[in-house]
């Protein structure tokens, strides 16, 4: 059953939009890409999740499968003259109604513990929000802090987690919560739920502080959500809402209750001109406090997806569309978000699309008061990997890292999309600005 949820989940949220293989012409581009480590099973695969960095250096990131069979946490330290040694953390399933299939990012706090989601797994089956706590020994230990499913608390937690300055944590259920307000899902799952974890004196309290409700939200959010410096909740549907392509929204705190604020309704057409549809990276401010994220189909080049902007002014919120992915060659189906450098230059993944179909590393720079466009690196869907659906972290040497889904050692997962189980990779140098 767990294999069932994994391969149709996935499917629905990108496959069903994409057809064969894309195909462009090669872009050469001056970085050096390495492969820093190789999934093989047994350390895990099928890698969905970006990555995150310590103080150290050490990296860190889940695979979806794997391990024992249902996903694994791991560690890749540097090594004094080269090279990387991964340290696999944790293996999903290694007690009695633990979570599994972790498709998102962790998070620290302020302590070293890692956080983050499970899709499925834990006592109802729903999906869990897991601590994993470092010990003597290199042991670290898992606690789960919640297991969905138990009413309408939600659903399936797709995103990962944001973490605030006093440890509490926010996300987002693609299914659940209340379901008399969701009668276009089939009222099954529900449309999904925006939520708080809370700890206190060792334990941790979970509200729900939003349920989606399709025609006046969306419904099903697959984005994390992304605090301001004012304590407010940024994020997206990736459904439903006025033209059905789902909602960018703001939830407000006040007193100890959430307000949701409608900035954009995805999917409309405008003077002719198609907007971005099914946003599923989680947003990004950049230091002017602008609002940047990615959406997966729509745009006036073919629908392989948008780069969008929004700017915060005496009306709300205005829309600056920023590029629309063509016919492949500059990369296509954006599915994850950016990570921005000091010159504001912000740096971004293709699930397909490039020189190869299998993917796609890019820049968007500002130039005056627009924007170019620069192709960093097109996988081949071999040994560097292929099919990225995970965001980049960049380092203060202006190095790029990230994950691929498939591609990598060709003798491991040998029938999945692409041969290998997926890999982490480097883009050396290409954002020191």
């Amino acid at each position: 059953m767990q294999g069932h949820i994994r391969i149709s989940l996935f499917a629905r949220l990108v496959l069903l939009a994409l057809g064969a293989p894309l195909t462009a012409s090669p872009v050469t581009a001056q970085i050096t890409d390495s492969v820093l480590n190789d999934f093989i099973g047994s350390n895990g695969s099928q890698v969905i999740a970006g990555l995150i960095s310590d103080s150290s250096g050490n990296l860190y990131g889940t695979t979806a499968t794997g391990g024992l069979g249902t996903g694994t946490v791991y560690e890749l330290s540097p090594v004094s003259g080269g090279g990387w040694t991964e340290t696999v953390l944790y293996k999903f399933g290694s007690q009695s109604n633990d979570g599994a299939t972790p498709y998102a990012r962790l998070v620290f706090d302020t302590l070293g513990n890692l956080y983050g989601t499970t899709i499925s797994g834990g006592a109802h089956k729903a999906g869990t929000v897991f601590e994993l706590s470092p010990g003597t020994g290199g042991v670290w230990t898992e606690t789960i802090l919640h297991n969905f499913g138990i009413g309408t608390d939600g659903h399936t937690p797709i995103a990962g987690l944001a973490i605030d300055a006093a440890g509490n944590l926010y996300g987002t259920t693609y299914y659940g919560g209340n379901v008399t307000t969701c009668p276009a899902s089939g009222k099954t799952f529900s449309c999904g739920t925006a939520y708080e974890l809370s700890p206190s004196a060792g334990s941790w309290t979970y509200s729900v502080i939003h349920n989606f409700s399709n025609v006046s939200d969306g419904y099903f959010p697959v984005a994390g959500l992304t605090l301001d410096s004012s304590g407010n909740l940024f994020g997206q549907t990736a459904f439903g809402a006025t033209y059905g392509g789902g909602l960018l929204f703001e939830l407000v705190p006040s007193n100890g209750t959430w307000t949701e604020v409608a900035i954009h309704p995805w999917g409309r057409v405008n003077q002719g001109r198609p907007d971005g549809s099914q946003c599923y990276g989680t947003l990004v401010f950049d230091a002017q406090g602008n609002l940047w994220g990615t959406s997966l189909l729509g745009g006036t080049h073919g629908g392989l997806g948008t780069v969008f902007k929004f700017t915060k002014n005496a009306h709300g919120w205005a829309e600056t569309s920023v590029h629309g992915f063509g016919n492949g060659a500059d990369g296509a189906y954006p599915y994850s978000g950016f990570v921005i450098n000091a010159a504001g230059n912000l740096f971004g993944t293709t699930y397909k699309g490039g020189a190869s179909g299998a993917g796609s590393v890019y820049e968007i720079i500002p130039v005056g008061t627009g924007f170019g466009y620069k192709l960093l690196y097109s996988f081949t869907g071999k040994t560097d990997g292929g099919l990225v659906a995970s965001p980049l972290l960049l380092d203060s040497a202006g190095n790029l890292y990230g994950t691929t889904m498939w591609g990598g050692d060709p003798t491991h997962c040998t029938k999945s999309p692409l041969a290998g189980c997926g890999v982490v990779f480097e883009i050396s140098g290409a954002a020191a600005k």
